[in-house]
């Protein structure tokens, strides 16, 4: 006797389980997948001032005074879901004051202190 941990399946039941999936119909042609559409394409548009998320000004206090860039960061810190964080975060990135996606650290803070930051942001609206 052998004894066995999970679902078994004899070799004779795995043959007739191909052998009715290769007996069905196929189809006439291959099915095409749609074409990848990168998300750096929409980077563009986070830098338009006007369409900033109403709590980017705090999502940048957030990151420099943690002096670490992270969506999971500005979730926990403004009670936020991950997709508005992650647009904040792409938003932060366009501006200059968070650098690259570098997998999964967290991102460089390029703004040393909130002296700098008002200084690049007023800058921005004259």
């Amino acid at each position: 006797m052998i004894r066995i941990q999970c679902a078994f399946v004899d070799t004779p039941e795995v043959e007739k389980l191909t052998d009715f999936i290769g007996s069905q119909k196929a189809y006439p042609s291959a099915y095409l997948l749609p074409e990848y559409i990168s998300e750096d394409s929409g980077t563009s548009l986070d830098n338009n001032i006007n369409e900033r998320d109403q709590l980017f000004r705090e999502a940048a206090e957030v990151i420099i005074t943690a002096q670490q860039g992270s969506a999971s960061l500005l979730q926990r810190k403004l009670k936020l879901g991950y997709n508005r964080a992650g647009r904040l975060i792409d938003q932060l990135e366009a501006a200059g004051i968070v650098g690259p996606f570098e997998g999964s650290k967290a991102r460089q803070v390029l703004i040393p202190d909130f002296m700098a930051l008002n200084q690049l942001l007023d800058g921005e609206i004259n």
